[in-house]
C-alpha cells in the first residue's frame, strides 16, 4: 500500500487557481510525516523567476520588486523550470515553517498528465535532488523531511491530479501514492514553550581571522548539542516516547471536568512543554580544562520562545523531536539573517570585528496563522520593521494575502538595550583629568577623615578632664 496523502478541501481549489492555459505552474507542499501519511497545510506556488539571469538571486528582499521591474518569465515546458531557483525557494520557505513541519514535496500544475512521462518524471525528480542537496547544506535548519518525497501533479485541462512518492535520497522507483483532499481532516495540537539564553562565547585569538559566519557556525553546532541531550516534559507529565499524545490532550480535558473550571480561553489541544537541558557535560566526555588566550567574545543572550504542531496520532517522542527541532531551526534562521545583515553593514570590512562592547539584535520572530487554520507560520523582523514587512514576506514565499492585523507582532519581545549595557559595562583607562579629579576627590576625603578624629579626640579629652 502506497503512501496516503491528506490535504484540505481549500488546497485542490489553490491548485484550480492556478491553472493556465499552455503554462506550467511549479511550487512547494508543505506539511507533516509520519510512517506512510502526508498532512499538507499548505501550498506554496514559487514565484516564477523575471529571467533566467536572476534565478541564483534569493528570494527575499531581490523579489519585492522584481514582478514591477521585469516581464514575468512563463514556463512554457517542464525542463525549463529552474531547480535552483526552486530549491531557494524551499530554503526560505524552510525557515518559515514551525519545528516538525518539512517541505514534503513539489506540485506541478500544466496542461498534461506529467508524471505519465518519464523525462517530465525525472527533471520533476531532479528538481526535489537540488532542493534535498541545498538542504543538507544548513543541517541546524533541519530542513529535509526524512519520509519519501511526493510529487503532485494536476492536469489543468482534464482536472485530474495524480500524486508519486519515491526515497528521501532520490532512489528507488515512484509509488502511487493516494490524495485525499477532505475538510477538517486533521487535529492538531499546539505545543508551547521557550529557552533562556545567557552564555558567553569566547573568540580564541589564534581564530580571530575566521568570518562571523564561522563564529556563529561554532555556536549553533554547541547549541545543538545541548539542546539535543535536553529532555522536553508536556503538561508536567512523566510519559513512555511512545505514548499518544492524546492521552495528554484528553487528560487535561477530564482534570478541567473534574475540578469544573469556567476558564473560556480553556483548549486541551494546547500544551505547555518545558525544555530541560544539562548544565553539566555527559558523563561519557571527559571534563579537560583548558588556558586559552580570547581577544574578543560573543555574548548570547534573551529567550526564544518556541511554537509548533503536531497531529493527533503523534507520539511523545515525536513531539519532543519537534520542538527541539524548533528551537534549532528559529535560531538558525535568526543568526543566519544575522550575519548576512551584519556583513552588509560593514561594507565590505572584515567579518567579525567588532570594537569594545556592541549590542546587535538578531530578528525576532512574529506568527501568522493560515487560513482556516490553527497552525502558525513564522517570519523574522529585525529592529525597526513592522508588520508590513511580513506581508511582503508571506506574499511572495507563500502566495498568501493576509491583512496587518493578522500578524502577531507581540510573540516575542524586543531587547532593551540599556539593560544590556548595564551589564556590560566597558573598564577604560583613566584619562589624566580622571587621574588628577580621583586624587582630589581622595585627598578631600582623607582631610575629612582627619579633621573627624581630631574632633573625636578633643571630644574625649574634653570629656575625660572636665
Amino acid at each position: 500500500m502506497g503512501r496516503i496523502v491528506y490535504a484540505e478541501e481549500c488546497l485542490f481549489n489553490y491548485l484550480e487557481s492556478l491553472a493556465q492555459s499552455d503554462a506550467y505552474t511549479v511550487g512547494l507542499i508543505l506539511g507533516q510525516s509520519t510512517g506512510e501519511t502526508d498532512y499538507v497545510i499548505h501550498l506554496a506556488r514559487t514565484p516564477p523567476p523575471a529571467s533566467k539571469d536572476v534565478i541564483e538571486e534569493t528570494l527575499i528582499g531581490s523579489t519585492t520588486n522584481l514582478h514591477q521591474e521585469s516581464p514575468v518569465q512563463f514556463i512554457k515546458s517542464i525542463k525549463d523550470v529552474p531547480s535552483s531557483w526552486v530549491a531557494d525557494h524551499a530554503k526560505h520557505v524552510t525557515r518559515m515553517l514551525p519545528g516538525g513541519m518539512w517541505v514534503l514535496g513539489i506540485f506541478i500544475v500544466g496542461p498534461d498528465d506529467c508524471l505519465n512521462n518519464s523525462d517530465s518524471t525525472q527533471r520533476l525528480r531532479s528538481i526535489i535532488t537540488t532542493i534535498h542537496q541545498n538542504l543538507e547544506s544548513d543541517p541546524y535548519l533541519y530542513g529535509n523531511n526524512p519520509h519519501d518525497n511526493i510529487i503532485l501533479a494536476y492536469n489543468s485541462r482534464t482536472k485530474r491530479f495524480s500524486c508519486k512518492s519515491f526515497e528521501a535520497n532520490g532512489n528507488g522507483s515512484l509509488k502511487n501514492a493516494e490524495v485525499k483532499f477532505q475538510s477538517k481532516i486533521t487535529k492538531w495540537y499546539q505545543l508551547d514553550t521557550h529557552v533562556d539564553f545567557d552564555q558567553m562565547y569566547p573568540v580564541i585569538k589564534d581564530h580571530e581571522s575566521d568570518s562571523l559566519k564561522k563564529q556563529l557556525q561554532n555556536i549553533l553546532e554547541d547549541i545543538s548539542n545541548k539542546i539535543g541531550s535536553s529532555i522536553v516534559v508536556l503538561e508536567g507529565e512523566s510519559m513512555s516516547l511512545d505514548d499518544p499524545i492524546e492521552i495528554l490532550g484528553e487528560k487535561k480535558k477530564k482534570d478541567r471536568q473534574e475540578s469544573k473550571s469556567n476558564d473560556t480561553n480553556f483548549n486541551n489541544r494546547v500544551l505547555e512543554a518545558v525544555i530541560y537541558i544539562p548544565s553539566l557535560p555527559n558523563k561519557s566526555t571527559s571534563l579537560e580544562i583548558k588556558r586559552t588566550n580570547f581577544c574578543a567574545s560573543i555574548r548570547l543572550q534573551g529567550r526564544l520562545i518556541s511554537r509548533t504542531f503536531v497531529h493527533q496520532s503523534s507520539t511523545i517522542g515525536e513531539a519532543a523531536s519537534a520542538i527541539k527541532h524548533d528551537i534549532m531551526r528559529s535560531m538558525t534562521s535568526r543568526l543566519e539573517m544575522h550575519a548576512d545583515s551584519l556583513i552588509e553593514e560593514e561594507n565590505g570590512l572584515p567579518e567579525g570585528k567588532i570594537d569594545n562592547i556592541t549590542l546587535h539584535e538578531p530578528p525576532r520572530r512574529v506568527l501568522v496563522a493560515l487560513p482556516k487554520s490553527r497552525i502558525t507560520l513564522s517570519d523574522y523582523l529585525f529592529p525597526g520593521e513592522g508588520p508590513q514587512e511580513a506581508l511582503i514576506s508571506l506574499q511572495e514565499l507563500l502566495d498568501l494575502e493576509v491583512q496587518e492585523s493578522n500578524v502577531q507582532k507581540d510573540f516575542e519581545l524586543q531587547a532593551d538595550p540599556s539593560e544590556f549595557y548595564s551589564q556590560n559595562e566597558i573598564i577604560t583607562e583613566p584619562t589624566e583629568q580622571k587621574k588628577y579629579s580621583d586624587n582630589n576627590h581622595l585627598f578631600l576625603y582623607m582631610s575629612g577623615l582627619i579633621v573627624a578624629l581630631i574632633i573625636l579626640i578633643i571630644s574625649i579629652l574634653i570629656h575625660y578632664f572636665y
